[in-house]
Formats: structure tokens, sequence, C-alpha cells
């Protein structure tokens, strides 16, 4: 007999939601084969058996959300079967033992297929069930769906209800939610246009202490017009809940350059001419100004220890913020300082898609020491950016913009600047040590060619 826990899967997750049971009590099990799919605040994933069996009781229902560490089912032996009433029955829970609980496997949501990595980012669930079924008609049957269509299906208004699904075990895809739709039956949605959605969801006193981390310390104002509330999902949770730990343990302070990206544009295009794996972009070359800078400002690259020390890393590992269509997610470039530029490159690009299509393992997003947050691309001038902890600082990018430059003799010229803003803990950094770092950053964009060594 063996206990079946709720896994850890990253350093941050504290609880997760049983989404799907893929088996019932009474099933039989082998090592390696997908039971069910979890829900955090970063990924929907898949947990597999360690051991082939009888899933002889499932302890936590779905829709159900427990801690880590907490027994979720009991796995017997292959002869043992649900009920325990003859002599191959279960035996008793305290005779059973843990099963480790690394090694999860990616949920892909449009397709239903697994794949040996850990997703990122955790779908939408918002649906008047419990997440990973809906509950519909008279006798309350329950419906199987991926993440990705029920959020479809919210968006398009349809009942799941009315599908039928092509995917594993007759669970409802995107594809088969889209197909439904472009046939111009629109099913009438199980809820008004407005309505408080209500979880099912147990609370938990870490729920609790989420929610109240994750409000203003003044009262909360009431909305003042018509609409709904909206659970949020798990990963916006998670943003609430690290963005107010930021703004309230982290004493602030913003510092802005200009760099001038004329040189770096051009050795860019250079380094490009002959790409055959992919091209450098602004992007790459930021992040090795940075691990440059943070070499010769040691003070930026450490950390406010919880028993008040400084703590300075001997890596530079960087946080490249990506956006995705849930939020926001940080894959970690490692050991920047020792690589050279195109290995840094291809590196973030790895990360990049990765993230996008939600196979980053808890590895990819942990262990940064420094963060680069850019919207350039999407022309932001400049932003300052809130810094991601326990780091010291975080570089907020704003877009390279063409403008006439008054030069020392007068003369205009015609140049590319980009804003550069350092947000930095107090705490470990001053002013004067802040825009020393930018300085380092300016001096290697400027002089780009420094880089490549």
């Amino acid at each position: 007999m063996a206990e079946i826990r709720m896994p850890k899967m990253g350093d941050g997750m504290e609880e997760g939601t049983i989404n799907v049971w893929h088996k019932k009590e009474g099933d039989m099990v082998t090592s390696g084969e997908v039971i069910a799919e979890v829900e955090t605040d970063k990924a929907n994933v898949e947990i597999s058996a360690y051991e082939t069996g009888t899933l002889s009781k499932i302890v936590v229902a779905q829709g159900q959300t427990v801690p880590v560490g907490e027994v979720i089912a009991i796995l017997g032996d292959a002869a043992v079967t649900n009920g325990g009433n003859g002599k191959n029955g279960s035996h008793a829970v305290s005779d059973a033992k843990p099963v480790s609980s690394e090694g999860v496997a990616d949920y892909s949501a449009e397709e239903g297929t697994t794949t040996p990595v850990v997703p990122e980012k955790a779908e939408p669930t918002l649906v008047n069930a419990s997440a990973g079924t809906r509950v519909s008609g008279e006798e309350g049957e329950r419906v199987k769906s991926s993440p990705l269509a029920r959020r479809i299906a919210e968006d398009l208004g349809v009942d799941l209800a009315a599908i039928s699904g092509t995917g594993p075990n007759g669970r409802i895809k995107e594809s088969d939610v889209r197909a439904f739709a472009d046939k111009g039956v629109a099913a009438p949605k199980l809820r008004p246009a407005v309505e408080s959605v209500v979880s099912t969801v147990s609370a938990k006193p870490a729920v609790e202490v989420a929610r109240a981390a994750a409000v203003s310390p003044m009262t909360p104002m009431q909305p003042v017009a018509a609409g709904e509330d909206i659970k949020p999902t798990k990963m916006r949770e998670a943003i609430a809940r690290r963005t107010v730990l930021s703004k309230t343990t982290i004493p602030h302070f913003y510092v802005t350059m200009i760099v001038e990206m004329d040189r770096a544009l051009a050795l860019l295009k250079e380094l490009n001419v002959d790409a055959t794996d992919g091209k450098i972009t602004v992007n790459d070359i930021i992040v090795k100004a940075c691990a440059v800078a943070l070499g010769k400002c040691p003070e930026v690259n450490s950390t406010w220890t919880p028993e008040g020390m400084i703590h300075r890393y001997a890596e530079a590992n960087i946080g490249i913020a990506v956006g995705i269509e849930d939020g926001l997610i940080i894959p970690v470039v490692r050991d920047c300082h020792t690589k050279p530029l195109r290995t840094i490159s291809s590196d973030a690009k790895a990360l990049i898609v990765k993230a996008k299509n939600n196979q980053l393992v808890p590895s990819d997003y942990s262990g940064g020491t420094f963060t680069v947050s850019n919207l350039g691309m999407m022309g932001a001038d400049e932003f300052i950016a809130l810094i991601n902890p326990p780091e010291a600082a975080i570089l907020a990018v704003g877009a390279a913009v063409r403008e006439p430059v008054v030069g020392a003799n007068d003369e205009i010229k015609i140049k590319t600047r980009m804003k550069i803003t350092l947000s930095a803990d107090h705490r470990l950094l001053d002013g004067v040590s802040g825009a020393k770092f930018l300085q380092e950053v300016k001096k290697g964009l400027e002089a780009p060619f420094s880089l490549l060594s």
C-alpha cells in the first residue's frame, strides 16, 4: 500500500487543485501512467503513478484544493480491489508508505497528450463547476474538458454539455469547442450576464493568507457599476501575491539613464548577416551588458536574507520577463557572466519558446539573481518595474527611438536612444550604486564590441 501525495512542483508552490482524475477507484494503474491533472499557481500538470497497483482510494475529489504533501490517493497492490471486504481488501491508511512526488509530466490542453516536461502557464478555469469538470443536465453529470477548452467555451458562450469530445475518454478539446461554435449552434450560457462566480474549491488558511496579501491594506472599495465577479486564475493569484510582496516588503527606488544604441544595433546587424541558428536580439545584448555590469557592481547581484544578512551571488543568473496569455513568467538564463553573447541568445530563445508552449520546468524559472523586463517592442518609451523577490534589482527597458540630439558643439544629430530604468532595493543599494550600475550597462551597450570577449 502506498500513499500518493500532492507533489511540490516549484519553490513557491504551497497547494494544488485536483482538476481531473483520469482513473477511478478500483482501476489498475501501471508505473508511469498518468492518473490525475493538478492545477497550481503556475501550471496545469499531470501526476503519474510511480508504482504498479490498484487505485484503492481517492482521498481528494476533483475540484478540491489541498496543501503540498497531503495524501490525495491510496495505491494498493495489484491484487487489491476497492472496498476491502474480501481477503485482498485494502489495508489501513496508516500502513501506507509515501510515494515520491517528483518527475511530473506536461499536460497539453489542446490535445490531451503528455510530454516529459512541466508546463508553466495555468489555464483559466472560469466555469460554473469545479476545475477540470463542468456540471450540467438534470443529473449533474460531469463533462470532461481541457482547461483551454473551458476558456474558449466561456469566451464563445458555448455550453460544454452540448459538445461531444474527441479526446481520450470523451474529453472535450479546444478543437471540439471551435468546431461546435463554427456550426453556428450557439448554446445558451449556463449563467446570466451579471453573476458572481462562486468557487467550489475548499478554503485553506494558506489561500486566505494569499488573498489577504493580495489586497490593499486600506479597506477595499466596492464596485460602483454593474458587472460580474471573476475568480482569478492561479497564475493571476500568484502574480497578485508576488507583486504585493514586492511593494510591501522591498523599499524601491528608481534610477533612469539614456543609452545611445546606434553602435549596438550596427553590431547586431553585422552579427546576424550569416546567422543560421536565430538572430541575436537587442534584449540578448542587454542581458550580456547586465551580466558584465553585475560583475563590476556585485552589490546589485545580491539579496537581503531573512536573517538580515547580505548574500552576494557568485553567478549572474538573469531572468527575462516573458508575457504569456494569462500573465507573466520569468525564465532564467544561467551563468550569463561566463557565456558568450551567442550562447546567451540561443539559451534565451529556447526558454522563451518553452514559456510560450507551457513547457517550462521549475528549474527553468528559479534561481534568478537579476531580471530584465523589456517593453520596448511594445512601444513603451519608459516604465518602472517591480523587483522580483528576493532579487535586489530589475532593469526596465524602453523602446529604442530615433530622435534629434544636440552635440557638444551645438550640432544636431539624429541618434537612436533608449531609456533604461533600474528599480533597486534600498536596503542593499543607494542611489549612487544604482547609477554606477546603469553607467556600466550604458558603457557596454555604447561600446558593444567589449561584450564579445
